[in-house]
């Protein structure tokens, strides 16, 4: 299972993984496009793990994220549930591959793909599984 939009912040340990300033930013028409139609597909996809906490962005525009660790899957690619609130608001930009996979879908994840053993590799591709 790939990983899109996960930064070093978000564990407690070292990992290798970028910082969330170091993630790739855009504001071009293009991005603000696909940002809007990416938004939709991050938020109608499979929950698999749901956690209530609230946050504060990273990027400090000061607006707290509720269940921002939450886990979302479309059978291939898992994020956390506030990678939407990054790419909408802060113009995070995704990795091409992904955004061909929302577009082969036409938007839409494919719910029916998500099942209990997509989603405990969710849960360990994030490190929330052992």
């Amino acid at each position: 299972m790939l990983r899109v939009g996960f930064v070093r912040e978000f564990f407690a340990g070292p990992v290798g993984l970028p910082g969330i300033h170091e993630l790739t930013r855009s504001d071009s028409p293009e991005r603000r496009e696909t940002a809007a139609f990416a938004v939709a597909y991050l938020a109608a996809a499979p929950m698999v793990a749901a956690f209530t906490e609230t946050e504060q962005c990273l990027l400090g525009c000061g607006e707290n994220i509720v269940g921002c660790s939450s886990l979302f899957t479309d059978g291939s690619w898992v994020w956390r549930g506030d990678l939407g609130h990054y790419v909408g608001r802060h113009g995070v930009t995704l990795p091409v591959e992904f955004v061909e996979r929302m577009r082969e879908f036409d938007g839409k994840p494919p719910v029916d793909e998500v099942d209990a053993s997509v989603a405990r590799l969710a849960l360990r591709s994030t490190g929330q599984l052992a």
